[in-house]
């Protein structure tokens, strides 16, 4: 299930303001910090995830495409658009970014992509926008694939830093939501897993026993291509 324009506006919103809180918080040094995404460093994954959400801000100055739209899961679909080639592609591109820029640049510069995109988000939600792989979506239902980009590589930046996840309320329920619809509550009981904990089992991040994933499948979990 997922939720409404305004919750997930709401979501990119308070997902945007924690990951900049949480880097700010930190010695610029710690930015180098290696991830669970080799090759990537902190700095470059937080570059991945920027560019993630500017890219809402060229989709809105194009045209609006013809439908019909293709829903958020399609969007993760197994294809080429997470082929070794194009995976490359994003790393070096983060990378190359990441590097042209001091940390608080690139913090500084998020912080204002963010705020554009949510400010013109809200003015237009359920118009089409063409993604960068050629599909027409919902612009709602893309801007879900930006909370899961904030969440889910939030996760990994904290984890990186040594610090606790700053995971917020909103965007873990619009990530629940695309994952396991009404089930989410469910899940992390047969896990025992507060949010941070399912977000990491249902992507990858942390490996599910085979009696886990047992669980979630029963639960209908949606599982996700990510590059």
């Amino acid at each position: 299930m997922i939720p409404g324009a305004q919750a997930v506006n709401a979501a990119l919103a308070a997902e945007a303001a924690a990951l900049v809180a949480g880097l700010r918080a930190v010695p610029e040094a710690a930015l180098d910090r290696p991830t669970c995404c080799p090759p990537w460093t902190v700095r470059d994954e937080f570059a991945h995830a920027a560019i993630a959400v500017s890219r809402t801000l060229e989709m809105l100055d194009a045209a609006p495409p013809p439908g019909p739209p293709v829903d958020t899961a399609r969007y993760y679909a197994p294809d080429h658009r997470f082929a070794p080639q194009a995976d490359r592609a994003r790393v070096d591109l983060a990378a190359e970014f990441a590097a042209a820029r001091s940390g608080p640049e690139l913090i500084d510069w998020f912080e204002q992509q963010a705020e554009q995109v949510t400010d013109r988000v809200g003015a237009s939600p359920e118009r089409l926008v063409t993604t960068r792989h050629g599909d027409p979506m919902r612009l709602t239902d893309f801007q879900v694939t930006r909370v899961v980009e904030l969440a889910v590589h939030g996760l990994d930046l904290a984890d990186a830093l040594g610090v606790a996840p700053w995971l917020t309320e909103h965007a873990a329920a619009v990530v629940e939501g695309l994952l396991f619809g009404l089930s989410a509550p469910a899940a992390r009981a047969a896990l025992g897993v507060d949010a941070a904990g399912l977000l990491r089992r249902a992507t990858g991040r942390v490996a599910p026993t085979g009696a886990e994933r047992e669980r979630l499948d029963g639960l209908g979990v949606t599982w996700l291509t990510l590059g």
